[in-house]
């Protein structure tokens, strides 16, 4: 008998939300870029390549997808997978961040989404 947790269905449902968000952002930082580009500009910095704003676009797919997936939930090897895969993205997505603006502690906080997703499919039967 498949039973998810409650944690992970709460927490699909707010990944869900989030990953929507982050979709639309990416969409329109995509259509907007020179505008970014000339945003970063005027605040001396250096803007990002536009393959990020490709990798941000997936990752948030990828967010979406997850959610979906984990409110769904088929089967718990599934669940578990998109949850490990979620997790190393956000990962590199940090370290991505770290190396080319230094490390934030708030960049912290990011993680914790991914892991209350990994540990509500741990509780997961």
């Amino acid at each position: 008998m498949k039973k998810k947790s409650k944690l992970l269905h709460v927490v699909s449902i707010i990944i869900i939300v989030f990953g929507a968000l982050a979709v639309i952002s990416s969409i329109f930082s995509l259509l907007m870029k020179d505008l970014m580009t000339s945003s970063y500009e005027l605040l001396g910095m250096t803007p990002p390549a536009t393959w990020y704003y490709i990798w941000m676009l997936i990752l948030a797919c990828f967010e979406l997808a997850a959610g979906i997936i984990g409110v769904v939930y088929k089967s718990r090897k599934s669940v578990f997978i998109t949850a490990v895969i979620y997790l190393i993205a956000i990962v590199a997505d940090l370290i991505y961040a770290t190396v080319t603006s230094g490390f934030s502690i708030t960049y912290v906080i990011s993680l914790i989404l991914p892991i209350l997703y990994l540990w509500g499919v741990y509780q997961s039967e």
